[in-house]
């Protein structure tokens, strides 16, 4: 029997399980292609932050992956909400991250607020982004020495990339809480904040397993859920590292592919 054949629902990470960079793993959209016509319910979890959910649905959608933004849920759009509610309708957020990120804050009705302004605000949000320099960890400090909560989208050190993996949110968010000596709320795997929200979107599927390739946010994350676990390799995990791990995933299968196996 198929390892699909166990599960109703999926969530799926995107980065190291669906593609790497711009480049899909082997067989990942044949495999997300036959699921769907399977009748099962994907929903896509990613600690990516840097676009809007709607963006990751057409991208899959170019890999003939047809999906809507209701079945992605980003770290992005629950770090938004987490921020939102802390600081109240008006109250200043200093965010570092890509636009879409900020874009999201400010829809919670934050004040998303640039450059010094930022030391005045009552919230500091932290992602990954490659602009991010000694200004923006001074700017997040003043906010934090002041009483600003802070929030992350997750802990994680690094995200695979052709050639190599590159610096994630973990390597910045390190940084800031060095500097700070205050500790970060995560939005993203492996808390429980992006998987409530996950549950709800595969609308009440009992079988339910997590995929991913990072062994401390994605199968970590889907423990703590109470899901099945099912670890790829496409990723950033090694076999060795996934034998090696305690607790164990439930299942460890090459790539997507291997669920259908």
């Amino acid at each position: 029997m198929p390892l699909a054949d166990r599960f109703d629902g999926l969530l799926i990470d995107l980065d190291g399980v669906v593609w790497i960079g711009r480049e899909p793993v082997p067989g990942s959209p044949e495999t997300l292609r036959s699921l769907l016509e399977a009748g099962k319910r994907l929903v896509f979890v990613t600690n990516n932050p840097g676009k809007h959910p709607d963006a990751y649905a057409e991208r899959l959608g170019e890999l003939g992956v047809a999906v809507d933004a209701a079945q992605i849920v980003t770290a992005g759009m629950v770090v938004a909400r987490l921020a939102g509610e802390a600081t109240g309708d008006g109250g200043g957020a200093f965010v570092i991250g890509a636009p879409a990120l900020k874009e999201m804050v400010a829809a919670t009705g934050a004040r998303v607020l640039e450059g010094e302004e930022g030391r005045e605000a009552d919230a500091v949000v932290v992602s990954g982004h490659r602009g991010f320099d000694y200004d923006e960890l001074l700017t997040a400090k003043r906010a934090l020495d002041r009483g600003a909560a802070l929030f992350a989208t997750s802990h994680d050190p690094t995200m695979p990339f052709p050639g190599g993996e590159v610096p994630g949110t973990g390597a910045i968010l390190a940084a800031v809480e060095t500097a700070s000596g205050k500790r970060a709320e995560i939005a993203g795997k492996p808390e429980r904040h992006l998987f409530e929200i996950a549950r709800e979107a595969l609308g009440g599927v009992e079988r339910v397993a997590m995929i991913g390739d990072r062994i401390s946010s994605d199968i970590e994350g889907g423990r703590r859920a109470g899901l099945e676990t099912v670890l790829v390799l496409s990723g950033t995990t090694s076999r060795e590292a996934a034998a090696a791990a305690d607790p164990a995933p439930d299942f460890v299968v090459e790539s997507l592919s291997g669920l259908l196996a």
